[in-house]
């Protein structure tokens, strides 16, 4: 996990919130008594969605609304965040069950976007608003210039 802590940028204080952004619903049906991330995944949806709006309103003011929704639903769905995820090595450091481990569950773009929204909630979580909107800053920024051009 801590080559996960390099590439996006954040050193965990509480290093649980990271791991608890990784265990897949598959891990937890192998062991009891553990909890998925689906919990996180909500939370850093919101984070996420958040952030990028917040930073295409006020970097953007002269687009209309519907081009911001645009802007943002371009950066802010699961095809963009599994790039993400596949880049800062978020596969390689997902808790799965074995038959989805197995079955390529470390490449699948659900999997994958989902954990990277888990991963923004837990460095939420961790560190405040502000650490979360440069480590998402920083992971997307590219993708949302590109979006708005």
């Amino acid at each position: 996990r801590r080559n996960l802590e390099v590439a996006i940028g954040h050193g965990f204080r509480d290093p649980e919130l990271l791991r608890a952004a990784l265990v897949h619903r598959s891990w937890v049906a192998e062991h009891a008594g553990e909890a998925s991330n689906e919990q996180l995944e909500f939370l850093g949806d919101a984070v996420l969605g958040f952030v990028v709006s917040d930073h295409v309103f006020h970097r953007h003011p002269d687009l209309s609304e519907g081009e911001w929704s645009k802007v943002r639903a371009s950066v802010v769905n699961t095809e963009r965040l599994a790039e993400v995820a596949r880049t800062v090595g978020v596969g390689d450091a997902l808790l799965l069950g074995k038959g989805e481990d197995a079955g390529g569950g470390r490449d699948k773009v659900s999997i994958l976007a989902d954990a990277m929204e888990a991963v923004f909630a837990a460095v939420f979580l961790d560190a405040g608003i502000e650490v979360a909107r440069t480590v998402i800053l920083d992971l997307l920024g590219d993708q949302i210039g590109r979006a708005h051009v």
